[in-house]
């Protein structure tokens, strides 16, 4: 149990005073939002509360807004956002290796692997994304003092992903199916099969880790978890290496070294990491009371699915769309595939040093809203537009000087280096756009308008780009540079659409909503910016390896918004507020708080 006085330091909503009864104790709280007269507990808090919070939102209606200081500003703005890309290009470049390793095996290798990977990364990143469950669900558990009840939502994500990698194991056997009608190049199909069979021993540890990882995250715990990402490229290197091209006078395995490369460096994160933070550390002390699978009550699994279930539904419909892109290329030849698998990794590598810029204005804007001060909030958008800007400007120039050097990182064949090249122009092109795109779409999210751009992401998606590449590509014959012109023009519709619903946006109404949901989950700006840059890092490092694609346009982070911390916080105990210090913060926890 909460110690009286640990409570008090708590806001209004965190938790009962009381301690529970023996027939709730390890059930989830019942809800509370209205309580009768006279109810003991939280009535008199809940009141102060409500005064204090009234005397705050009146505060921030009628003081004058300061003005803001670019130059700080600007610093505060780079560093949020070195810290978001240098996360993303961690993850990136571990996704990365298999390609390059595998494009200089030859054009039908790197061909199978993308659209096996493709195809496999369906299921697996469902289940892999709704695993982020634990982000919230453990940062609130940990927050409100309750170990106990952290420890028991990581056993639950523990239990739900060894159920769940049943299927996705028996879907990476049976992708043969699909790559048949993918395409009729039977080399490719055969490495496919052979690909996707031996990397499914790597779902299970790999979704282990996922679990364990985002649990010490929310604990505070990051430098363990950013050790063990940074030496898995080293082991994914110099297993691809050796398992591929051989070592001390062995020849190697050719190409099934690939795959076998990543369940190495997918059994190395977890026994890494459980073996530092547990065995030796014992850090899960903090928040671990034992196996007790009786605290799966229906209510918690409800809890876990309503957060976890969303997520793995937008990761499914964006890498079913992703999938049918790789279709359509598939169509038009093993060259194409292996040629669009180059394109995508270089966009993927650029995508993680500009993303920082839009990730960071999403938080600051989203904080400045917040805090009452829209003038501010929208000279934040226009600094995070204008650094978005020049960074991508000068990625793009660097892009034409270095021409087929970048594309050499994947492949040496010449066929593939001059498809490459055909479609640099409009790749880079459209690298641009989109760019501006993401910005624009951070800001709007910022806001709490979601579901703009979720409609139009998904409408431009499936209306726009697939049917140009599929008309293009495929039936006029324009072949590979048709794919990339769709993705130019849907970006072009989707920056079309975000600027229209900009100029027509009222910031101080924007702002006044803000500060509604932030008063409604009791935090301060510094709280919810420290807690927004953890959670985009963790959600930077959420990828399975190997070769899974990335999806370009990235599913707003809504926890980085007020009303989408608000919509969280409200599915969590049964709307029962629980401050989260998420990562780093508050105060320090001793191992004795694993009587909480």
């Amino acid at each position: 149990m909460v110690r009286t006085a640990e409570c008090a330091r708590i806001p209004h909503r965190s938790f009962r005073n009381s301690p529970p009864s023996a027939h709730t104790k390890g059930k989830p709280r019942a809800a509370t939002k209205k309580k009768p007269p006279g109810h003991m507990g939280e009535a008199s808090p809940l009141l102060n509360a409500e005064r204090a919070g009234s005397g705050r939102r009146t505060r921030r209606t009628l003081d004058k807004e300061a003005d803001v200081d670019v130059a700080a500003e600007f610093w505060s703005l780079t560093s949020m956002a070195l810290q978001v890309s240098l996360s993303t290009f961690a993850r990136i470049a571990l996704i990365s290796i298999d390609s390059a390793f595998l494009g200089h095996l030859g054009t039908s290798a790197l061909a199978a692997a993308a659209l096996s990977s493709t195809w496999t990364n369906v299921p697996l990143a469902a289940v892999w994304s709704g695993a982020s469950a634990l982000v919230t669900l453990c940062g609130q558990a940990w927050g409100a003092k309750n170990g106990n009840l952290a420890g028991i939502w990581l056993q639950m994500g523990l239990v739900v992903v060894t159920v769940l990698m049943v299927p996705v194991m028996i879907w990476y056997w049976c992708v043969g199916f699909v790559l048949e009608i993918s395409t009729d190049d039977e080399e490719v199909v055969r490495l496919g099969i052979r690909f996707a069979r031996i990397l499914s021993f790597s779902i299970w540890p790999s979704l282990i880790y996922a679990c364990v990882r985002l649990y010490f995250q929310a604990m505070g715990i990051m430098s363990p978890v950013t050790v063990v990402g940074t030496l898995s490229i080293g082991v994914a290197c110099a297993a691809n290496y050796i398992l591929i091209f051989g070592a001390f006078g062995w020849d190697g395995l050719g190409f099934d070294g690939s795959p076998l490369s990543t369940v190495i460096a997918s059994w190395f994160q977890p026994i890494t990491l459980i073996s530092y933070c547990i065995f030796y550390k014992k850090m899960h002390l903090q928040a671990w009371d034992g196996w007790n699978l009786a605290a799966f009550t229906p209510d918690r699994l409800k809890i876990f699915f309503n957060i976890a279930g969303p997520v793995a539904a937008n990761s499914l419909v964006s890498n079913l769309a992703n999938s049918a892109l790789a279709l359509v290329a598939a169509k038009l030849g093993s060259d194409i595939i292996a040629a669009n698998a180059v394109i995508s990794g270089l966009w993927s590598l650029l995508w993680a040093l500009f993303w920082g810029y839009g990730s960071a204005t999403q938080i600051r804007v989203a904080n400045y809203l917040g805090a009452n001060r829209p003038k501010a909030a929208k000279t934040l958008a226009l600094l995070g537009f204008a650094c978005t800007v020049i960074t991508v400007v000068t990625l793009a120039i660097a892009t034409l000087m270095l021409r087929e050097t970048l594309f050499q990182l994947y492949t040496n064949d010449d066929m593939l280096l001059q498809l490459c090249m055909l479609v640099q122009p409009i790749f880079i092109t459209g690298y641009m756009i989109e760019s501006i795109e993401i910005l624009t779409s951070s800001v709007l999210t910022a806001m709490g308008e979601v579901t703009i751009t979720a409609w139009t992401s998904s409408l431009g998606v499936w209306c726009i780009e697939l049917p140009i590449a599929y008309f293009g590509g495929v039936v006029f014959g324009f072949g590979f540079p048709a794919l990339w012109y769709g993705v130019c023009l849907m970006e072009v519709v989707k920056l079309s659409v975000y600027i229209f619903v900009l100029s027509r946006i009222n910031w101080s109404e924007m702002a006044r909503r803000a500060v509604e949901n932030m008063e409604a989950t009791s935090e301060s700006d510094t709280e919810m910016e420290a807690e927004s840059l953890q959670f985009a890092i963790a959600e930077a490092e959420n990828a399975p390896g190997g070769l899974a694609p990335v999806v370009r346009s990235p599913a707003p982070q809504q926890l980085a918004t007020p009303s989408g911390r608000k919509h969280q916080w409200d599915q969590i105990e049964d709307g029962t507020r629980l401050r989260s210090p998420f990562f780093g913060g508050s105060t320090p926890r001793s191992d004795s708080f694993s009587q909480a």
